[in-house]
């Protein structure tokens, strides 16, 4: 990807967090990232090929923290490691975890967009497979493992970032608080 694309995607951070989804322009973009009002449209077509290339580089940043965390030979601390790097992501890009999994906005039939997704996926996946085989929720889906730990992680860190939960806690504790929970859900969905 050239140099003036990926600055059209990260001016897509600002013009989010200024306008909302909603208030994204070719036209806008093109301004932010101190271009022609027609290079959005030069790069990506029209608007949903520049959100489909913008959710694709979010999850495609997803997926190397989850990657990066099966890395880790210790399960407990891969999991922990990986929803630590969901949230910090969470933090640092607020306005591409803000669209994320707004699937309204792109062209769903990109085939790298997928690519993207499953990454993180099936690094979550194997790292469930991996735990299981070594003794951990032996007698539980592992399907319904990474529905539960990733929907935990993804709920928590949404409802902190949105508000509800930073409100009762520190704001600035997100990633200590988080790792406390999702310990607490290994421990119980232990057998």
């Amino acid at each position: 990807m050239s140099t003036t694309a990926e600055n059209l995607l990260d001016a897509m951070d600002q013009v989010i967090a200024t306008h909302g989804p909603s208030g994204v322009t070719l036209r806008r973009v093109g301004a932010e990232a101190g271009l022609s009002h027609t290079a959005a449209a030069h790069y990506y077509g029209d608007k949903p090929g520049l959100f489909t290339a913008y959710i694709t580089r979010a999850f495609n940043a997803v997926a190397d923290g989850m990657e990066a965390a099966l890395l880790i030979e210790d399960n407990r601390n891969a999991f922990l490691q990986a929803a630590s790097s969901y949230a910090e992501f969470a933090l640092e890009q607020p306005s591409q975890f803000n669209v994320m999994n707004r699937l309204e906005l792109v062209r769903v039939d990109t085939p790298e967009l997928w690519a993207a997704r499953e990454r993180g996926f099936f690094a979550l996946a194997a790292l469930i497979d991996r735990s299981q085989a070594e003794g951990w929720a032996v007698s539980r889906d592992g399907l319904d493992l990474a529905a539960t730990t990733w929907g935990l992680v993804h709920g928590f860190v949404d409802l902190w970032v949105g508000g509800p939960l930073a409100a009762p806690y520190d704001p600035a504790e997100l990633v200590p608080t988080l790792l406390r929970v999702v310990e607490d859900l290994l421990d119980a969905l232990d057998d």
